[in-house]
């Protein structure tokens, strides 16, 4: 996969935890949602309605604006059967995909693997997040870890529009003849 190539893109939103499937995709127009979620279930006149039977969580505008744009897909039902009804385990399950055996490469990292067979890109794959995720981790695929997008960048802890500049025309004067790209650094460049 060349990175001037613009190839799709897979976003795979995970939420761990106490995420709470039917306040988040919600089934608003079954009378069963209502009657067993009396004081957790969202009133209709609040939610985002995807069509006659499902919605959003109010809070989940910018979802709702891909999924009408269809760039965004919601796949109910996901699961596997014969659950060893162990929280540990399914975990483990679900990052590698492997329901009968421990597994040991992340489901994430093998399609990462596949996407970009040579390692032509080396932002394939993504982490938003503290750490990586089992489901991505796989021996010899790299993967950028980005836990806070406010500190994450080349010389963020640069303030000055100047001294940035100084910074990156050093590198660029470092860099360039090993590279043997010519890039000499030359005044206004950054």
């Amino acid at each position: 996969m060349s990175s001037d190539n613009e190839a799709p893109v897979l976003v795979v939103l995970q939420m761990s935890g106490g995420n709470d499937y039917l306040n988040t995709v919600i089934p608003y127009n079954n009378p069963l949602y209502r009657d067993y979620r009396p004081s957790v279930g969202l009133p209709e006149d609040q939610v985002l309605q995807l069509d006659d039977q499902v919605a959003l969580h109010p809070n989940m505008g910018p979802l709702k604006a891909l999924y009408d744009q269809d760039k965004m897909a919601i796949i109910h039902g996901v699961g596997y059967p014969n659950s060893p009804r162990s929280h540990f385990r399914s975990m483990d399950i679900w990052h590698t995909c492997e329901p009968d055996t421990m597994g040991t490469e992340g489901w994430l990292g093998r399609v990462i693997r596949d996407v970009d067979p040579q390692k032509e890109n080396v932002v394939t794959g993504v982490s938003f997040g503290p750490s990586l995720p089992r489901a991505m981790a796989l021996p010899g695929v790299p993967v950028a870890c980005v836990d806070d997008l406010d500190d994450y960048g080349l010389l963020t802890g640069i303030s000055g529009a100047q001294q940035r500049k100084t910074i990156l025309e050093r590198f660029a004067t470092l860099y360039s003849p090993a590279l043997g790209t010519g890039m000499a650094a030359t005044p206004g460049r950054s």
